[in-house]
C-alpha cells in the first residue's frame, strides 16, 4: 500500500489517507456501538460471572448440559447490583427468564417494559434474571431507573440485575443477538430460546411452556 501511496500525487495521497481513516472510525464507531469497545464493565462490589457444575434435573434422566431448548441449563453465580451473589440453581422449583440486554440496545429498550410487566402478571411463579453485557454499572442502574414503564410508571427492577462484566456468560450461553431470551423451567432445562426482540405474548407464551415443562 505503502508504494501505492507514494506514486501520488500529495494531494492523491491525502485523500486516500483520509478515506483510510473515515473508514477505521466508522468500524471503530460501530464496535463501541456494538458494546465490543468503549466499555469499562462493572463496578464497585461486582465480580465476574462464575460458572458452576450443573447440578442434574431431578427424575428427568440424562440431559445434556447447554442452552439449546430441552437441555438443561448451565448453572452459574452472577453479581446483583448491590454485589450480592446469586445462582441460576437457587431458582430450581421456579420458572427464570434469563435476558441479556445493554444500554446501547435499542430493542432493549422496546423490551425491557414488557419484562416488568411480565414479572408482575407471573408474580412469584417466575423469576426474571437481567443480564447486562459488559457495561459500567452506574449506567446499568441508571438505565433501569429512569425507564418508563407500561403502566405509566418510571423504573424496573427484577429478582436479579445482573451484571456481566466480561461477557463470561455471554459467551456461556451463545447469546448471539442483543437482546436474547432464555426460558427455563423448575427442573432447570431450557424450553424456548429467542434472539432478538420478542413481544409480550411470546414471553407469556414461554413462560406458560415454561411452567407447564414444556
Amino acid at each position: 500500500m505503502s508504494d501505492r501511496l507514494s506514486a501520488r500525487s500529495p494531494q492523491q495521497r491525502l485523500i486516500a489517507l483520509g478515506g483510510l481513516a473515515a473508514i477505521v472510525g466508522v468500524a471503530v464507531l460501530l464496535l463501541w456501538i456494538g458494546g465490543v469497545l468503549g466499555n469499562q464493565g462493572g463496578g464497585e462490589g461486582i465480580e465476574d460471572v462464575l460458572v458452576l457444575d450443573t447440578p442434574p434435573a431431578e427424575g428427568r434422566g440424562e440431559l445434556q448440559v447447554g442452552t439449546q431448548k430441552g437441555q438443561l441449563a448451565p448453572d452459574f453465580e452472577i453479581s446483583d447490583y448491590d454485589g450480592s451473589r446469586h445462582r441460576l440453581s437457587d431458582f430450581r422449583g421456579q420458572a427464570v427468564y434469563v435476558n441479556f440486554w445493554a444500554t446501547w440496545c435499542f430493542p432493549c429498550l422496546i423490551e425491557m417494559p414488557d419484562i416488568a410487566a411480565l414479572q408482575d402478571e407471573f408474580g412469584d411463579d417466575l423469576v426474571v434474571v437481567t443480564v447486562n453485557r459488559r457495561e459500567p454499572l452506574d449506567r446499568a442502574e441508571a438505565y433501569f431507573r429512569n425507564l418508563p414503564r407500561l403502566d405509566g410508571n418510571t423504573g424496573v427492577s427484577f429478582a436479579v440485575n445482573g451484571m456481566d462484566p466480561d461477557e463470561t456468560l455471554y459467551d456461556l450461553y451463545r447469546a448471539f443477538a442483543m437482546p436474547s431470551s432464555f426460558f427455563i423451567d423448575p427442573d432447570g432445562v431450557v424450553t424456548t430460546v429467542g434472539h432478538g426482540l420478542i413481544s409480550l405474548e411470546q414471553m407469556r407464551t414461554a413462560v406458560n411452556e415454561s411452567l407447564a415443562g414444556a
